[in-house]
């Protein structure tokens, strides 16, 4: 249930009271505050509210950010979305999506979910200049949080080799969610210092090659693709790199007891379609195949001998905060999502900043890699 305040709120804004009876019946509205500022998020769409749009008590309301289509075939894939439209091409970097944005005189920054992150508030400053949203208060910045230090991924591109940065590939509107244009986006973050995506230029479906060689060099870089817009910001696709579909794999087969089986069969499609397409042959294709496999399994038994061993799955994340308090706000916004986490160690770094350790731990995987090692028996 959300507050009176919020209700009124609500309605006015055009949500439907039924339809907001329906949210509230199944919690997929929630009320929440972050430092004094409530607000309610969106836990699924409904009537123009995406799920993760946030609203705040001062009205102010911050679209979710929108799942981007995908393709898995390069050439037919550009063709059928783009048709004869230029399109610019930016990178996708491998990190967390951040919305960011100033309510009643503070910079928030919100995660896909709709929550706002208390440790991407704090640092987020360090990343962007404050004068933009005395300029264009009306404008949220969306990017990418991305780096080893990261309190959500375990790893991030390869060109960034400690701490985390801040990546911009949008600004849209409060209240409608609509995009600017990509060259007045590049203009702005030039202006005011706000680092950006790597933006590859202008191209159309009859550079189709030179794209491709883009992917391939993006590949043996270790990054992880390429995302693809027209200029007016109205059709936008991504395109995912071989390296990173297998990273992905290794990454996830380390926990594969707590992922759904669509993420590995996902990633493993869509470097398939890249190897049909490329027509990738003989020691080419042997190279992807040991990798996949090696990608899938090692982490796998890795997972199983420690738990075997009395151990438990777990992932290591580092991350820099300004205050310790941040870390243990952090680990309390964790904890209230499901999450398992345990602060291991706590470091001064005399530069201003402290180094957090934790570890999350994976108890539904321990508990059922141990069972079957036990010798669990089961019908399937």
């Amino acid at each position: 249930m959300v507050s009176s305040g919020f209700r009124n709120l609500l309605l006015k804004l055009g949500l439907p009271e039924g339809r907001l009876e329906v949210l509230e019946g199944k919690g997929g509205i929630e009320e929440d505050t972050f430092e004094g500022i409530r607000y309610v998020r969106f836990r699924d769409s409904a009537r123009g509210f995406r799920r993760g749009t946030a609203v705040f008590e001062d009205g102010t309301v911050v679209l979710g950010f929108p799942h981007i289509k995908r393709i898995v075939q390069l050439k037919n894939g550009v063709k059928r979305i783009f048709k004869g439209k230029p399109f610019y091409v930016e990178e996708k970097v491998d990190g967390y999506n951040v919305r960011v944005v100033k309510v009643k005189g503070r910079i928030l920054a919100l995660t896909r979910g709709g929550f706002v992150c208390p440790f991407t508030t704090e640092r987020i400053l360090d990343f962007i200049n404050e004068e933009f949203f005395r300029d264009y208060p009306n404008l949220v910045l969306v990017g990418e949080m991305a780096g080893p230090e990261s309190p959500y991924l375990v790893e991030g591109p390869p060109y960034v080799k400690e701490d985390i940065q801040f990546f911009l590939f949008d600004i849209q509107e409060k209240g409608t969610g609509r995009s600017i244009p990509a060259e007045e986006r590049y203009k702005l973050a030039e202006e005011y210092g706000i680092p950006q995506v790597e933006v590859f230029g202008l191209y159309d479906r009859s550079r189709i090659d030179e794209l491709r060689e883009l992917v391939d060099k993006l590949s043996e870089e270790k990054r992880e693709g390429v995302v693809m817009k027209t200029p007016d910001m109205k059709r936008i696709a991504k395109y995912v790199t071989p390296y990173a579909n297998i990273n992905d794999i290794r990454i996830g087969s380390r926990i594969f007891f707590d992922l759904p089986g669509g993420y590995f069969m996902g990633r493993i499609s869509r470097l398939a379609f890249h190897i049909a397409e490329r027509r990738i042959r003989g020691e080419d294709f042997e190279n992807y195949a040991k990798a996949l496999g090696e990608a899938l399994l090692k982490p796998l038994v890795e997972s199983i001998e420690e738990v075997s061993q009395g151990h438990d799955v777990e992932e290591t994340f580092r991350v820099r905060v300004k205050n310790v308090s941040t870390a243990h706000r952090m680990v309390n916004h964790f904890e209230r999502l499901g999450l398992k986490i345990h602060i291991e160690d706590i470091e001064d770094l005399g530069n201003g900043y402290w180094r957090i350790t934790f570890k999350r731990l994976y108890p539904d995987a321990t508990r059922e890699i141990r069972e079957l090692w036990n010798g669990l028996a089961f019908v399937d």
